[in-house]
């Protein structure tokens, strides 16, 4: 098993400049700023508040305001614009008012709970994400602070499951919710709350309601959370099954309808049939069996895990390069694929993506970039950041329907731009450019073409022909055997290059020849299928002893072809 990859210190130095990775201060905004009625407040000077603010504006209408702290604010204590700040949003009777520190903050370590026990606001709470913390740290200390929040009493509703892990600005949280609601409500089974996002106050309070906690995300966040419950209020949870794919859904419906004594049988056998349906009615093998895919998604842990293993254990899609955000994760994805690496760089990335040339990559906005850059067309958004006011919630990633989706996208994807780039012509033609080409480069370069996977054909060899012209026309040659070799060695991912150097590598020693050959003739026996070319030599020398040559010319061969009728 490959070894997962994480960066040296410098390494992740270095990346902290190439890609910013939300951080605790994030996750502990989007944790909060969800729940509708409540209002947040960044304890922040005004220019990461306005970063936030614009970070956030993919999401519905929320409530978040800033303490504006000064450069003066930030030398010598912040309680009185705290406090200022507090009594206004006070004056309006929220249901709670949730305060984040900013990094700043901490930093100085600004008296925050001073404030709020000055200002007696009961339903007021200080959320203190810690520096250097990930994001899904930042979430698990904004769930966390809700607890005191909750009524320990609230009647209990039968049959009811509180969802933790969807919060503001985690991609398709609002497509998967629907439809693991949609899921739920066909076996029998209610929400009582969404921890957190598009919750309100009162949800909030009555989570105790509900008979059971369900981890939606259990390898970003509300694990530690569902265990807190667990201790406080007696709800067992459930966080072992990622719903992404038809088995593993069927197996999430199957682990909640077990908890509540529930029969699922025919529900389930309705879903399946549904998709297999979806498969039996297009090409769908034909383009994910061994397609190579390569998953980008160090801010969803989960999906990298439940992506990674349903594109490979039920629809034979080869992950050819993952990345993830931690090591537990890494293992997990590692199962399905042996190229992992823990938040790689931007370089790293490029150089990976140019080794294993993926069909398709599913990532955010940077890998986008990455992906344009090198000329990779088929991409699709799986992570943040996406693109400002991009339009990530029209289909779900996760439960039966999301598995159908996921299937759609990445087939749609593969098409579109296969006939785009091919014209509607499935396999592509060779078509060689103005530089000449010698019979034996040009003979080698379409064997290389038929080993080539159809779905990739067309752009692989047109960058091997690209390439190869350009280096020959740098040496004022026309491109040789010896040229196009070289190319070929440097630009065919790994996982093709032992199997296209054989084209370079026949044992011509072996070849019954007993006359002399130029190198002419010797060209045009390259275009001789390898099994017909030991025939093709004697055949060709007993036309030419026939005929009372000496040595074996492109003539001579010319000649012999035409009276077999080539």
């Amino acid at each position: 098993m490959a070894k997962v990859k994480a960066g040296t210190d410098r390494e992740k130095r270095l990346q902290v400049s190439e890609i910013h990775r939300p951080s605790a201060f994030e996750g502990a905004l989007w944790a909060v700023m969800g729940i509708k009625d409540a209002h947040t407040v960044f304890h922040s000077p005004s220019g990461c508040y306005i970063n936030q603010h614009q970070n956030a504006l993919m999401n519905d209408l929320f409530e978040m305001y800033t303490s504006h702290l000064s450069y003066g604010d930030v030398l010598h204590g912040a309680r009185e614009t705290l406090e200022k700040t507090l009594q206004k949003l006070i004056a309006k009777g929220p249901p709670a008012i949730f305060i984040v520190t900013s990094p700043t903050v901490e930093i100085v370590k600004d008296d925050v709970e001073g404030v709020v026990e000055k200002l007696d606001y009961e339903k007021s709470v200080v959320i203190h994400p810690p520096i250097g913390g990930t994001v899904h740290k930042g979430k698990e200390e904004g769930f966390l602070s809700l607890i005191s929040l909750m009524d320990e009493k609230v009647e209990k509703k039968e049959k009811s499951v509180n969802l933790i892990g969807p919060t503001y600005s985690v991609f398709n949280w609002k497509a998967d919710l629907e439809e693991l609601r949609r899921m739920l409500f066909e076996i029998g089974v209610s929400v009582n709350a969404v921890i957190t996002a598009d919750s309100t106050m009162q949800q909030i309070i009555s989570a105790p309601a509900a008979m059971c906690n369900i981890c939606v995300y259990p390898f970003d966040c509300g694990v530690t959370f569902a265990q807190k419950m667990q201790e406080k209020f007696g709800i067992p949870y459930l966080a072992d099954t990622i719903p992404i794919g038809f088995s593993e859904s069927a197996r999430w419906v199957e682990e909640i309808a077990s908890f509540f004594n529930l029969g699922v049988k025919t529900y389930l056998k309705g879903e399946i049939e549904n998709g297999f349906r979806l498969i039996r009615s297009g090409s769908i093998f034909t383009v994910t069996f061994e397609t190579p895919i390569a998953l980008s998604l160090e801010n969803h842990n989960t999906y990298a895990v439940g992506i990674s293993h349903f594109f490979k254990e039920e629809l034979g899609i080869e992950i050819c390069f993952a990345a993830v955000g931690d090591e537990e994760v890494g293992t997990k994805v590692q199962e399905v694929s042996g190229n992992v690496s823990v938040s790689p760089t931007i370089d790293e990335k490029r150089k990976q993506y140019e080794e294993t040339s993926p069909l398709l990559i599913m990532g955010n906005f940077y890998d986008l970039k990455v992906s344009k850059d090198l000329g990779f067309l088929n991409f699709l958004f799986a992570d943040i950041p996406t693109i400002s006011f991009l339009a990530t919630e029209n289909g779900p990633y996760m439960g039966f329907r999301g598995a159908s989706y996921l299937i759609q996208q990445v087939v749609n994807q593969v098409y579109i731009n296969l006939f785009i780039e091919t014209k509607g012509e499935m396999e592509g033609q060779i078509s060689l450019g103005e530089v000449r080409w010698s019979s034996s480069a040009e003979n080698a370069l379409r064997k290389i073409a038929e080993m080539i996977p159809h779905f990739i054909r067309t752009k692989s060899v047109k960058k091997l022909q690209k390439k190869a012209e350009e280096r020959a026309h740098q040496e004022k040659s026309e491109v040789t055997l010896e040229i196009f070799k070289t190319i070929a060695e440097e630009y065919t991912p790994t996982r093709f290059k032992t199997k296209f150097l054989e084209v370079f590598e026949e044992d011509w020693s072996k070849l019954p020849f007993s006359m002399e050959w130029d190198e002419e003739a010797r060209e045009m026996l390259y275009m001789v299928p390898s099994e017909f070319k030991a025939k093709a030599v004697l055949g060709t020398e007993e036309y030419a002893q026939k005929h009372n040559y000496t040595r074996v010319t492109s003539q001579v061969v010319n000649e012999y072809r035409k009276e077999l009728g080539f």
